[in-house]
């Protein structure tokens, strides 16, 4: 099955709470983006989307579907997202791998229902394996983050583009992509590096989503966390 039925499928099976939703909150990164080129060919019934990126801004638009912002809407009533890595017994999850954490972090922390979009190989039993933790920094604390950061055993790396400059978020910050050895307890590291002066937000995601469609090359299967 293509991965274009398979999110034509899940569009489908996600069309009747999406049209008993006001506001829908979407993630970024090409999951998300590949699903809304499906959802937009069976759903465009007067629900208000709103983005985490420009880059969902401009894939709205582009399907026809009715765009909102964080001014005039009120309780977002789901959330749609993808994962970098999600862990399969507590559902902590690591995400940002797009750069666009910071608002993905406040939609989903403020949506009454929550829609994770899984492929089956971000499943795992232990959350940070082969999986860098994105965290969104000030520039003037870049160089401070990163000594704090290798005190507690991370290796944090400057995220850069291909020519080998510093990417920049659309707040204006920059990322840097730390590898853990081992991630014990995601809440409590979460906690302490926000704590750190310049960090604007971390990628550990401790809220529970509500379902998870986890997703192979021959289709989905739908996890129940209600």
């Amino acid at each position: 099955m293509s991965f274009s039925t398979i999110f034509l499928e899940i569009a489908k099976s996600l069309i009747d709470e999406i049209r008993k939703s006001k506001i829908v909150g979407v993630g970024s990164g090409r999951t998300v983006s590949a699903f809304l080129d499906n959802l937009s060919i069976i759903c465009k019934n007067g629900t208000k989307y709103l983005p985490t990126s420009y880059q969902i801004l401009l894939k709205l638009k582009e399907n026809g579907l009715e765009v909102t912002d964080t001014i005039t809407s009120g309780e977002i009533d789901l959330y749609i997202d993808s994962v970098d890595q999600i862990e399969e017994k507590t559902f902590f999850s690591i995400k940002g791998g797009g750069g666009a954490l910071l608002k993905e972090k406040i939609l989903m922390y403020n949506s009454k229902k929550i829609i994770l979009l899984v492929q089956n190989k971000k499943f795992v039993s232990k959350l940070g394996t082969d999986c860098p933790v994105p965290i969104e920094v000030s520039p003037f604390s870049i160089n401070f983050i990163s000594n704090y950061l290798k005190k507690i055993n991370g290796v944090p790396e400057i995220r850069k583009d291909i020519r080998g400059f510093p990417i920049f978020t659309e707040n204006g910050n920059m990322l840097l992509d730390v590898t853990f050895k081992e991630i014990t307890d995601p809440p409590n590291i979460e906690k302490e590096i926000k704590l750190q002066p310049g960090v604007i937000e971390v990628g550990l995601f401790t809220k529970k989503p509500s379902k998870i469609y986890l997703i192979n090359d021959k289709g989905f299967k739908i996890i129940n966390l209600d």
